[in-house]
């Protein structure tokens, strides 16, 4: 397992949830203050560049450096550069988004969000899709979803993979050619963990952050072997890991967001690149 003795603390961040990671490598992530902030994990600089009216979680980002934010009150936002805010996408007009969680594009600029439905007992989550250049959002896959949090899509674009966080479990969709949904899988199935957070690297593997029990596992696609990489039972080093990533130019830094924490955790090069992700050209 990872060394907890070397994770480097970012601190100065009002309780981060999810990650975001723009072309360049910089991370951005939110507050539970309305904050929207701007990290350089190589120098720590943090930039608070912009507040919006209600409390956002996951993020994606274009090739200009516009932010797209999943916005708890119902909707997505854009932030510009310059810190101009504007709605991108409101709920469908056949129902409304409950609790949009988690945004991730696709090589055509369609933005795909995760809705964690309402918190409870009944399974009223969704997955939705946003065209690009914004607008209403369509229901994406058909069936009511367990609270699914996190999202990203593998390097060919077969499926969307997703965490359940109350499944518990991490889960993938297939992608049809025409874009539409198809199988669902469940593909790790463990009930005594929280997943919140997942990344993809370049060896077909899914980083998965635990907000419980303060742990990372590594999952392999290929072998479908679960592989605890830092767990930390005091949770003092390593505390409320949510959304994890890889950041940098190079993408080799890896991190994890600490919604529990006032900081971002920093692991380094932990000898892996994160996926490549898509930044469309959008308007």
């Amino acid at each position: 397992m990872f060394d907890l003795k070397n994770i480097i603390h970012i601190r100065g961040i009002d309780h981060p949830e999810s990650l975001g990671i723009g072309p360049c490598g910089e991370v951005y992530t939110a507050g539970t203050g309305r904050q929207v902030y701007r990290v350089n994990v190589e120098t720590s600089k943090i930039e608070h560049f912009a507040t919006t009216r209600g409390r956002c979680l996951g993020s994606a980002v274009d090739a200009r450096g516009n932010l797209y934010l999943a916005h708890t009150e119902g909707e997505v936002l854009k932030v510009t550069p310059q810190s101009e805010i504007s709605v991108y996408s409101a709920s469908p007009r056949a129902s409304k988004y409950v609790c949009p969680n988690y945004p991730a594009f696709d090589r055509r600029g369609y933005l795909y969000l995760s809705d964690s439905g309402d918190w409870s007992s009944t399974i009223n989550g969704a997955i939705y899709k946003i065209p690009p250049g914004g607008g209403p959002a369509a229901l994406w896959y058909p069936e009511p979803m367990n609270t699914p949090n996190a999202i990203a899509l593998d390097a060919d674009e077969m499926h969307l993979y997703y965490v359940e966080t109350f499944g518990p479990a991490l889960c993938r969709i297939e992608i049809k050619a025409d874009g539409s949904a198809g199988r669902h899988e469940r593909v790790v199935h463990k009930p005594d963990w929280v997943p919140d957070g997942i990344a993809l690297d370049t060896q077909n593997r899914v980083w998965i952050g635990c907000h419980r029990p303060d742990a990372i596992f590594i999952f392999d696609l290929v072998s479908r072997k679960l592989e605890l990489f830092a767990h930390d039972w005091r949770g003092q080093a390593l505390r409320g890991p949510s959304d994890v990533a890889f950041a940098g130019p190079r993408r080799d830094i890896f991190i994890a967001a600490s919604l529990d924490a006032m900081h971002i955790h920093r692991f380094g090069d932990v000898g892996a690149r994160g996926l490549a992700l898509h930044y469309p050209e959008l308007n």
